[in-house]
């Protein structure tokens, strides 16, 4: 596995002239015992000289986004001065205030919503790629700040997940993916990223962090063993071995959910999860992700 440096959370120059090659910085936030879960995700297609924001808050009282407590995407943002790691675009700043370990992230929208939260890497970020033309990390954090959303405010203390991406992004390519993960500290985490084939959900990366010791996800399958009439996951179940000869073997409940097309080539159900099974409960996500045009809508 290749490792992760500081010069990782600036721009990474494109290595070619594809105009799809784009860079993300992706941070997650939430409140579980309110059933709360929150994305903020700028896209920067570099080629272009353009980039993306979503930002979205959702809880258990409706998964559209026009249902959501928020939900705005703006498109055809400008590149911003400067790096990755000090920047601000369409009412998101991001500044990297450790590299590779601590993030200052701070959202406003004139009156409906601010957020103010801190960002503290539990551990090193998990690199399973990272190359000139290509990588990805993935960082479970300790997340703490407030929520001010419609008046509320919201308290948030607990662990997610941030993750970096960089290269092409074929916006044509069909996709049928998932990333799931459960964090209780940062002695007890796991996170497995599944593709499909041939009806089958196979384990392509992730980790297992058990009494403190992380290796990487060498085989496993995800199974949705339950869907809403509307088609959403409503149980989940994985099942995976660790480098280490380790089992991972867990059930999710999705208690809340949004309905998410992050990009013009992805659509995902974002679910809020309680898992359980071997290890702690603990609380995360279940992504499935469709390319929007292979959704079997019901």
């Amino acid at each position: 596995m290749s490792k992760a440096t500081a010069r990782d959370d600036r721009f990474h120059p494109p290595t070619s002239a594809d105009p799809t090659w784009g860079e993300t910085a992706w941070f997650a936030f939430a409140a579980p015992e309110r059933g709360l879960a929150g994305t903020l995700y700028p896209l920067f297609r570099n080629q272009l000289g353009v980039c993306a924001l979503g930002v979205a808050i959702w809880d258990g009282g409706g998964y559209e986004p026009w249902h959501a407590r928020y939900a705005r995407r703006l498109w055809h943002l400008p590149i911003p001065d400067g790096e990755l790691d000090d920047f601000r675009i369409g009412g998101l700043t991001i500044r990297c205030l450790e590299p590779l370990s601590r993030y200052q992230v701070s959202f406003e929208d004139q009156d409906r919503l601010s957020l103010e939260l801190e960002y503290r890497g539990l551990f090193p970020p998990h690199s399973p790629i990272v190359t000139p033309e290509r990588g990805h990390l993935d960082q479970p954090c300790h997340v703490r700040g407030t929520v001010r959303l419609d008046g509320e405010e919201i308290a948030i203390d607990g662990y997610e997940m941030r993750d970096r991406s960089w290269g092409p992004r074929d916006d044509l390519r069909r996709t049928r993916a998932s990333y799931c993960y459960g964090i209780r500290d940062a002695n007890d985490a796991f996170l497995a990223s599944t593709m499909e084939a041939d009806g089958v959900e196979r384990v392509i990366m992730g980790f297992l962090v058990r009494d403190g010791k992380k290796h990487d996800l060498v085989s496993g399958t995800r199974k949705v063993l339950e869907r809403n009439a509307r088609g959403f996951p409503e149980r989940v179940h994985i099942e995976a071995a660790d480098r280490a000869g380790r089992t991972l073997e867990v059930e999710g409940r999705c208690h809340s959910r949004l309905a998410e097309q992050a990009t013009p080539g992805m659509f995902a159900w974002m679910s809020l999860t309680e898992w359980s099974g071997s290890g702690r409960p603990c609380h995360g996500e279940d992504q499935e992700v469709w390319s929007p045009d292979t959704w079997p809508i019901p």
